[in-house]
C-alpha cells in the first residue's frame, strides 16, 4: 500500500508543472479603425495636461494693426468736448463750444449736442432756422472732418455742413446743404427748413421731429466750432430762441434744457516693442487735458471656477512714463465674479497718484486688492493671484464665474499722462469647465458653466454618475432644444498639439424615427469647424451647423442605455475633414441638442474633457511564467494607455543576437501581449516595449537604465515560487500516510 502511495505522489509531483505552464489565449492583432479610437478605455486623468494658459493672445504678440490686439476688445476715449465758452461769443455772456479730435484715421472723435427732450410737433408750415456759428479749427475740411446740424421732419433727414464738405449726394431720405463761410469770424446763417424741405423732397413736411448739431473728427487736427443764438421759429411760433429753451446758451450747462455728452482727452493702445519677453507687449496710455483719459482692453474668458479649478492669473507690468501723479491717476484690473446669487467686481490696483493708497469707496460687495509692486516705476513687475482664493478670503461661495478680465489705466487731471506696459499674461484653469461635475450644487440643481449663471431647468445635476457621485442630465422635451456657446481662449493647435475631446455619455431616451440629434462643434480661427454629431436620427442636424461645418457621426446605430466613453483626436479629426492638418486656433466650443415635437430627449454626460495627451504610457510590464522554461511559450505582456495610440511593439534579442521586432496583441482594452516560443535551456533574453501615438511621439519601456531580461530555466527547475511550497506539502503527506499505516492500519492487522 506504501509503495502505491509513493508512486501516486511522485506521479502527480511531476505532472504539476505541466498543470503550471500558462495556457495559450487567443488574442487579436491591434488595428486602429475611426470606431476603436473613439470608445477606449476611459481616461486617467493624472497622466493627462486638462489645464492650459485660457487668456486669448496671452503674450500680447499677435495685433490685427498695431492700435488693435488680435482676439481683444479694446476702447479708448478720444478727445472730444461740449462747454459755455465765456471768450469767443456774438453777444451775452456765453456761447457753446464744441471739440473733437481723432486719435487716427481708425479710432475718430465724435460729439453730439441735441436737446435734452425732442419733442416732435405738427404742420411746420413755416418753419426758420436762424444762429450764428464760429468755425475755429479744421482739420480736413473736405470729406474728413465735419461740423454739421441734422434737422429730421417726416422721416428724413436734412443735413448742413458748416464750412466743410462730403460725398453725401441727395436722395429719397437724406438731403445736403454745403455752407461754405471763413474761419475764425462769426458767421450767420438763415434758413428756411420748409422751403428746404420741399426743394429737397418735392412736398412740404407734416411734422418736425429732431435737431442735432454734431463735430467729428477723423485727423488728427483740432476740429472747434462755437455756436450761439439759436432762433428755432415756426412762423409766430418760438420753439427754440432767445430765453426760450435757453436758445442763446446764457444759461449754466445743468439746466438740463440741452443734452451735453460726457467730456474726454485722448487714450490709446498701442503695439509696443519694448517687451518683457517676445517681439512685443501691450502699451497703454491716458494723456489728460482736464477731462477723463481712459483705455480699456477686456479679455473674454468665460471660465467656471471652484476648488479644483482656481484660476490662476498672472502678468508682466511696468510703468513706463507717469506725469502729474494725481489721485485720478492710476490703472487697475478689474473681474467680474459671478455666481447664482451674486455678481461683484474684483479690482486689482497696480497703481495709484497722490498719497499712494488705494480708493477708499468701492461699490456694494466689490473686493480691492493691492498689487505686489504696487505704484513701482520704470521697471518690470510680476503680478500673480489665485482669483478663488482671493474671492474667498472675502466671501465663501462654491463657484465663481468669470466672464471678463479687463485692463484699465486712467488719468482725469489737467497734464496728468499715465503710461504702462503689460506683457506674458496667462490665465490658467481647466479648457472645458464641465470636467467631472463634482464641484456643481446640488442633485437637481442647473450646471452652470455654459454661460452666465442661470436656472436652466433643461441641464441639471444628477447623482446618475459614470464616475463619482455626479453627473449632468439633459432632458428635452416637445419641440425643446439646448443650444450653448462658449469661448475656449484661442488655443494654440496645430500638427504637435496633441489635443483630445473626451467625454462619457449615456442616452437614456431618443427617438430614432424622429428629427431629435445632439452634437459638439469646434470653432477655429478663420471660419472652419469640425462637428461631432454624438446621435441622430435625420439630417436635421445640419441646420443647425455653422455655415460649411464638416461632422463626424460617432453612431451609425444609436446606442441606448449604456455608458459609452468617446475619446475624439481634434487634430487628425480636423485633417481628414478639412484636408489639411489645423495651423491655427481653436476658439469656441458650441453644444447642441433638440426634442422634436411630440418627443423626448434624456441623456447623461460625465468627464467631460479637453486636455494634451502626452506620449503613450507603459506600465505592469512582465512574463508568464516569471520563470520561463524550454521549448516552452513565454507571453510578455503590459498595459499601454494612449488616446491616439498607433503601435504597440515588443523589441527583444537572444544571447546578444539581433534585435527583433513583434507587434504586440491587443488583448482586453489597454493590456498587450508579444509571444516568445522554443526557446532552449539557458537562453539569455532582453527586451523592452515600444508605444507611438498618432503624432510620432514615442515611449520606451525599459528596467530602469536597463532592458527587461529572463534567463529560460533548465528542464527541470522549478517552474513556479509555488514548487517548494508543493514539495513541502507532498512529503507532508507522504509523512502521514507512514504514521497511518504503521499506527493505524498495522495494529488492526
Amino acid at each position: 500500500m506504501i509503495k502505491k502511495t509513493i508512486t501516486l505522489v511522485f506521479v502527480l509531483l511531476m505532472m504539476s508543472s505541466v498543470f503550471m505552464t500558462p495556457q495559450t489565449t487567443n488574442t487579436s492583432t491591434l488595428e486602429f479603425t475611426p470606431e476603436q479610437k473613439s470608445q477606449v478605455a476611459e481616461t486617467d486623468l493624472d497622466r493627462v495636461t486638462w489645464e492650459a494658459n485660457v487668456a486669448p493672445n496671452a503674450n500680447f504678440e499677435y495685433w490685427d494693426n498695431p492700435k488693435y490686439p488680435n482676439n481683444l476688445a479694446a476702447d479708448r476715449t478720444t478727445e472730444e468736448a461740449t462747454w459755455l465758452e465765456t471768450s469767443i461769443v456774438i453777444e451775452g455772456a456765453k456761447s457753446l463750444g464744441m471739440h473733437a479730435r481723432a486719435l487716427d484715421s481708425q479710432h475718430n472723435s465724435y460729439i453730439q449736442l441735441g436737446q435734452s427732450t425732442q419733442i416732435s410737433w405738427a404742420n411746420p408750415i413755416n418753419l426758420t432756422l436762424d444762429l450764428d456759428w464760429y468755425l475755429d479749427e479744421i482739420g480736413n475740411p473736405v470729406n474728413q472732418d465735419y461740423v454739421a446740424m441734422r434737422i429730421r421732419m417726416s422721416n428724413r433727414n436734412m443735413n448742413y455742413y458748416l464750412g466743410c464738405t462730403s460725398t453725401g449726394t441727395n436722395g429719397t431720405t437724406n438731403g445736403y446743404f454745403f455752407i461754405d463761410e471763413p474761419t475764425k469770424v462769426w458767421n450767420h446763417l438763415h434758413r428756411n427748413l420748409t422751403s428746404d424741405y420741399v426743394s429737397l423732397f418735392g412736398f412740404a413736411p407734416a411734422q418736425f421731429e429732431t435737431l442735432y448739431w454734431y463735430v467729428q473728427s477723423y485727423t488728427t487736427e483740432d476740429t472747434r466750432v462755437f455756436l450761439d443764438d439759436v432762433n428755432l421759429v415756426n412762423g409766430s411760433y418760438v420753439e427754440i430762441g432767445g430765453a426760450t429753451k435757453n436758445g442763446d446758451f446764457e444759461i449754466p450747462s445743468g439746466s438740463g434744457l440741452w443734452s451735453f455728452q460726457s467730456n474726454t482727452d485722448a487714450a490709446d493702445i498701442l503695439q509696443s516693442t519694448v517687451s518683457h519677453e517676445g517681439s512685443s507687449s501691450m502699451n497703454m496710455t491716458a494723456d489728460s487735458d482736464g477731462y477723463s483719459a481712459r483705455a480699456n482692453v477686456r479679455v473674454r474668458l468665460e471660465k467656471r471656477l471652484s476648488t479644483i479649478n482656481q484660476g490662476e492669473f498672472s502678468f508682466w507690468w511696468r510703468i513706463e512714463d507717469w506725469i502729474n501723479a494725481t489721485p485720478n491717476s492710476m490703472s487697475y484690473i478689474r473681474i467680474n465674479a459671478a455666481n447664482t446669487t451674486t455678481s461683484l467686481n474684483m479690482y486689482y490696483y497696480l497703481c495709484r497718484g497722490g498719497s499712494g493708497t488705494l480708493p477708499p469707496v468701492i461699490f456694494g460687495d466689490d473686493m480691492k486688492f493691492g498689487a505686489d509692486s504696487f505704484n513701482v516705476t520704470s521697471t518690470w513687475n510680476l503680478f500673480e493671484a489665485n482669483i478663488w482664493e482671493d474671492y474667498n478670503t472675502f466671501s465663501t461661495t462654491n463657484e465663481i464665474w468669470i466672464e471678463n478680465i479687463e485692463f484699465v489705466v486712467v488719468a482725469n487731471d489737467d497734464e496728468s499722462q499715465l503710461s504702462i506696459l503689460f506683457d506674458d499674461m496667462t490665465f490658467t484653469a481647466s479648457i472645458m469647465n464641465d470636467m467631472g461635475y463634482e464641484t456643481q450644487a446640488s442633485v437637481g440643481t442647473t450646471i452652470q458653466g455654459w454661460s452666465e449663471p442661470n436656472d436652466d431647468d433643461k441641464f441639471t445635476v444628477t447623482d446618475f454618475a459614470y464616475t463619482g457621485t455626479k453627473a449632468a442630465n439633459m432632458t428635452l422635451e416637445d419641440d425643446s432644444d439646448f443650444s450653448h456657446s462658449r469661448e475656449l481662449g484661442n488655443i494654440l493647435i496645430d500638427e504637435t498639439t496633441e489635443l483630445i475631446f473626451d467625454f462619457n455619455v449615456y442616452i437614456d431616451t431618443f427617438n430614432e424615427t424622429a428629427e431629435d440629434f445632439i452634437f459638439f462643434e469646434f470653432g477655429f480661427e478663420g471660419g472652419n469647424s469640425i462637428s461631432y454629431i454624438v446621435a441622430n436620427s435625420s439630417s436635421e442636424f445640419e441646420s443647425w451647423l455653422a455655415e460649411e461645418s464638416n461632422f463626424i457621426i460617432l453612431q451609425d446605430t444609436i446606442v441606448q442605455d449604456q455608458w459609452l466613453n468617446f475619446q475624439l483626436d481634434l487634430v487628425h479629426d480636423y485633417e481628414s475633414l478639412i484636408g489639411s492638418l489645423p495651423d491655427t486656433t481653436l476658439d469656441h466650443i458650441y453644444f447642441v441638442a433638440l426634442a422634436s415635437k411630440s418627443n423626448k430627449l434624456t441623456v447623461f454626460l460625465d468627464d467631460l474633457y479637453i486636455y494634451y495627451d502626452p506620449a503613450p504610457g507603459i506600465s505592469d510590464v512582465g512574463t508568464d511564467p516569471a520563470q520561463p522554461i524550454p521549448i516552452g511559450n513565454t507571453t510578455i505582456s503590459a498595459t499601454v494607455v494612449d488616446a491616439t495610440l498607433e503601435t504597440v511593439v515588443l523589441n527583444y534579442r537572444i544571447d546578444n543576437g539581433t534585435w527583433m521586432i513583434q507587434t504586440m496583441n491587443q488583448f482586453d482594452g489597454v493590456q498587450f501581449e508579444g509571444n516568445i516560443t522554443q526557446l532552449p535551456e539557458g537562453t539569455f533574453v532582453e527586451y523592452y516595449i515600444s508605444a507611438t501615438d498618432a503624432f510620432g511621439k514615442s515611449t520606451d519601456a525599459m528596467n530602469g537604465a536597463d532592458y527587461f531580461s529572463f534567463t529560460v530555466a533548465s528542464a527541470w527547475a522549478p517552474p513556479s515560487p509555488l514548487l517548494p511550497i508543493v514539495v513541502v506539502a507532498v512529503i507532508a503527506a507522504i509523512g502521514v500516510v507512514i504514521l497511518w499505516y504503521m499506527f493505524v492500519f498495522k495494529k488492526k492487522e
